[in-house]
């Protein structure tokens, strides 16, 4: 409980760090970064896929700085993946009776998405990769759902929020104070992510030992 307390009063810092005028290199990507290297550290029990997501999550956010912007569609792809393949190793049972109404609600959201946004982005390799990334991400919002957890779908539902409304905010209308609208989503997000993480595992590890 310290420990958990401890990084969050740390990720929240340094996420107020990054809404501050204070001039910091990449200070965009400090808050993840943080978390990704507590999850590294502690791999064993928060699992390997987690830590990855949120070390490709964070090397996402530098490139982001970078402005390289497919590059960073690329690396949170992968986290999505990390993500995706650490929601399949929970799943006990998948064809559990979440399956069926968790996809058509991520085809729903697909569809929106690949009506409103997909055909403002310039055709070529940048629209493949969006149309790539959408793909991805609906898939970890999926998995995330039929976890039958309330901070895990929160925190996959807020990663989604935040990326439509960035991508909402580069390819179809500039949205005023956009970066509030999508860093706020994105490091809540992460943060619920790993705290749900970290809890389950504790959990898990707490039954182990009574047996």
């Amino acid at each position: 409980m310290k420990r958990l307390l401890f990084i969050s009063i740390v990720f929240v810092a340094l996420a107020i760090l990054y809404f501050s005028p204070v001039q910091c290199p990449s200070k965009l990507a400090y808050p993840v970064a943080f978390l990704a290297l507590m999850a590294l550290i502690d791999y064993k029990h928060i699992g390997i896929w987690m830590a990855y997501g949120l070390v490709f999550s964070a090397l996402g956010d530098w490139q982001g700085t970078q402005g390289n912007f497919f590059r960073q569609m690329a690396l949170f792809g992968l986290a999505h993946i990390a993500y995706i393949c650490y929601f399949a190793s929970r799943l006990e049972n998948k064809d559990s009776e979440t399956a069926g109404w968790t996809t058509w609600l991520c085809v729903l959201i697909g569809v929106a998405a690949f009506i409103k946004v997909v055909p403002m982005v310039p055709s070529g390799t940048l629209r493949s990769g969006v149309i790539v990334y959408c793909l991805l991400i609906l898939a970890m919002l999926r998995m995330a759902l039929r976890q039958r957890d309330i901070w895990f779908a929160l925190g996959a539902t807020l990663f989604v929020i935040s990326d439509f409304i960035l991508a909402w905010n580069k390819f179809v209308s500039p949205i005023d104070h956009a970066s509030w609208f999508i860093m706020v989503p994105y490091y809540g997000a992460q943060w619920l992510l790993f705290l749900r993480a970290t809890s389950v595992a504790s959990g898990a590890c707490s039954c182990t030992s009574q047996e």
